[in-house]
């Protein structure tokens, strides 16, 4: 066992200036912070000691957890690193989300906060867990059962077709209308038009885009034109009339 003597070698102010940690090559107590505790708890702490920190229940340890007595050049000793810890009551922040086509009310949020959310117009708010409509702040600094804003799908496009919106938009607020062209040399069957409805789903069907040479016939021996062609979108009806000469006449069709 050790007994620490300590006695003073000098009066300054009416202050008692001591000795006896120096003469035994041991670092001074680090104390404890406010609402934790060391290990071990007390003692004679001789170069190369180490104590640790430790927070009562409910509090979180801010700073180094553990600290070591080293000698210095001088031959001095003292504790590194010479941070002193403190104990915090246990709250966690949590991050903002990113929510996409959403706006996030509140800058700061703690352990236990809801979220206050909202889906940008023509969004509807979706929860991972359906009866559970809210999402909570953990402890750890997590988001439990994060919601997304939903809009329609993108469409399905199908091939010599396309639509009037960029390639990169994945998700399309309720209203939006979808206008489908076809590519040169092929005819739209099916809705022109298809518009995101408040039940997120489209109103209709992709059309197709068909070959206008696909069903094209000629009718030989007949003394009367007869029409074969088949109309493009968006241009003249053109029509295609074989005559007995074996000659090809295009027009406009009158008839």
């Amino acid at each position: 066992m050790y007994i620490l003597h300590l006695f003073c070698v000098d009066l300054i102010a009416d202050r008692c200036l001591c000795s006896g940690f120096e003469d035994l090559h041991a670092c001074a107590d680090p104390g404890i912070p406010e609402h934790g505790y060391k290990t071990p708890s007390s003692g004679i702490f001789f170069e190369s000691s180490g104590v640790r920190f430790h927070c009562q229940e409910g509090y979180r340890l801010d700073g180094p957890s553990k600290k070591l007595c080293e000698r210095h050049f001088n031959g001095s000793l003292s504790w590194r690193p010479s941070d002193i810890p403190v104990c915090l009551r246990g709250v966690t922040d949590c991050l903002v989300p990113h929510v996409e086509d959403a706006e996030i009310h509140n800058k700061t949020y703690r352990t236990g906060d809801q979220l206050i959310i909202s889906c940008h117009e023509g969004f509807q708010i979706r929860y991972p867990d359906l009866d559970n409509m809210v999402s909570v702040c953990q402890d750890d600094g997590t988001w439990d059962n994060l919601p997304i804003c939903q809009g329609c799908l993108r469409p399905l496009v199908l091939p010599h077709s396309y639509i009037n919106i960029s390639e990169f938009e994945s998700s399309f607020p309720v209203g939006t209308v979808v206008y489908y062209q076809c590519f040169p040399g092929y005819k739209l069957e099916g809705a022109e038009f298809l518009e995101c409805t408040y039940k997120l789903i489209w109103s209709g069907s992709p059309p197709r885009c068909l070959d206008v040479e696909v069903g094209l016939s000629y009718t030989l021996g007949r003394s009367k034109p007869q029409k074969i062609g088949i109309s493009t979108q968006h241009l003249q009806e053109w029509v295609l009339w074989y005559l007995g000469s074996f000659q090809f006449l295009w027009g406009n069709n009158d008839q």
